[in-house]
C-alpha cells in the first residue's frame, strides 16, 4: 500500500508539471512592451485669436515669397555664401537692401542688412554678420516675417521641412513655435508672434493687426562649439 500510495503521489506531480509547462507554453509571447504614442502638437492658430483670411491671389503669391526668402535662410547661412553675395541677391530681385554697421566693444562690429521693398506677403527681412579672428564675415541671425493667416504657421513649418535637407527631430516644439538643430552650430526655427513679440522691438514697427505674423529665422546656436561661435 505505502508503495501504491508513493506512485500515486509521484504520477500526480508529474502530471501538474506537466500541466504548468504546457499552460506556459500556449500563452500568446508578448510582442514587447507597448509604447505610448507620443501625441502631435497642433500648430493651428488659437481660435480665440483669428487671423484675417488671404484671397485665393494673396495666399499664391505669399506662398511663392515664402519659399523664395526661405530658400535664402538656406543659401546664405547654411551654404555659407557671403555677405557681398547676399547684396547682390537682394538687389538682383529688386528688394533694395541696405547695411548699418553697429560697433560694440564686447561684441565688435555688426553689419546689419535690411530691405526696403520685400516679396509680396513678407516683410523685416534682418540680417546680422560678425567678424571671425580672420576678420571674414559670417552670418549670426537672418529672418523675415510671413504675414498672418489661419494657415500661415503650418506653411512655414512645411516649407522649411521641404527647404532644409534631412532635418531631424525638432529641439523644441509648442503650437506657437518650433525649432530644429543644423550642422555646423546653426539652428532654424519657425514662430508664430504674440502682443509681448511686437511690444517695443528695437527694429520693427508693428500694429494690433499684425499678431499672428509668422517669423522664420536661422541663427547660430549660443550653446553650440560650431566653428562660428563665440
Amino acid at each position: 500500500m505505502k508503495k501504491s500510495a508513493l506512485v500515486l503521489t509521484v504520477s500526480i506531480a508529474v502530471l501538474l508539471v506537466l500541466g504548468v509547462y504546457f499552460f506556459h507554453l500556449a500563452k500568446p509571447v508578448a510582442e514587447g512592451t507597448p509604447t505610448t504614442p507620443v501625441p502631435q502638437v497642433s500648430h493651428k492658430e488659437d481660435p480665440s485669436r483669428p487671423s484675417k483670411p488671404l484671397t485665393v491671389e494673396e495666399s499664391q503669391k505669399a506662398k511663392t515669397s515664402l519659399k523664395q526668402m526661405t530658400r535664402m535662410l538656406l543659401n546664405y547661412t547654411m551654404n555659407e555664401q557671403k555677405l557681398d553675395e547676399l547684396m547682390a541677391t537682394l538687389k538682383q530681385d529688386q528688394q533694395e537692401p541696405f547695411q548699418v554697421t553697429d560697433k560694440n566693444p564686447d561684441t565688435g562690429e555688426m553689419i546689419i542688412v535690411r530691405t526696403k521693398s520685400p516679396p509680396p506677403g513678407t516683410r523685416y527681412f534682418h540680417a546680422q554678420y560678425f567678424a571671425d579672428e580672420n576678420h571674414q564675415y559670417f552670418a549670426q541671425h537672418m529672418s523675415f516675417e510671413f504675414r498672418p493667416s489661419p494657415e500661415a504657421m503650418e506653411q512655414a513649418i512645411q516649407m522649411v521641412q521641404e527647404t532644409f535637407p534631412a532635418l531631424g527631430a525638432p529641439m523644441e516644439e509648442s503650437r506657437d513655435f518650433i525649432q530644429w538643430p543644423l550642422p555646423n552650430g546653426y539652428v532654424v526655427w519657425v514662430k508664430r508672434l504674440d502682443q509681448e513679440d511686437l511690444s517695443n522691438n528695437p527694429f520693427n514697427a508693428y500694429t494690433q493687426g499684425d499678431i499672428g505674423s509668422i517669423r522664420v529665422a536661422v541663427e547660430l546656436n549660443p550653446e553650440s562649439d560650431g566653428p562660428h561661435s563665440h
